[in-house]
C-alpha cells in the first residue's frame, strides 16, 4: 500500500480525489505514511486480508463490497 499512499498524496495535492485501497493489516502503516507525508486525512478503504489466493469471483465480491466506500471517499 506504500506506493499507493505516495501516489494518492501527490494526486490529492493536485486536486485529484483519490481513495487508497488495501488490506486490513497494512492500514496502520498507510495512515502513518499519510501523516508523515502531511496528509493525515487521506482516504483509505480496507478490504479483508489476504487476497492473493482468492478466486476471480471472490475478488469481484470484495470489490463490490468496497465500491460504496470508494465512491464516498472520492466525492467527499
Amino acid at each position: 500500500m506504500s506506493c499507493s499512499v505516495h501516489d494518492a498524496v501527490r494526486l490529492e495535492r493536485r486536486g485529484i480525489p483519490t481513495a487508497v485501497v488495501g488490506t486490513e493489516p497494512f492500514t496502520d502503516e498507510a495512515l502513518e505514511q499519510a501523516l508523515v507525508l502531511g496528509m493525515p486525512e487521506l482516504r483509505i478503504v480496507t478490504v479483508p486480508h489476504p487476497v492473493q489466493l482468492l478466486t476471480t469471483d471472490e475478488v469481484q465480491a470484495l470489490a463490490d463490497a468496497a465500491f460504496a466506500g470508494i465512491v464516498a471517499r472520492l466525492v467527499r
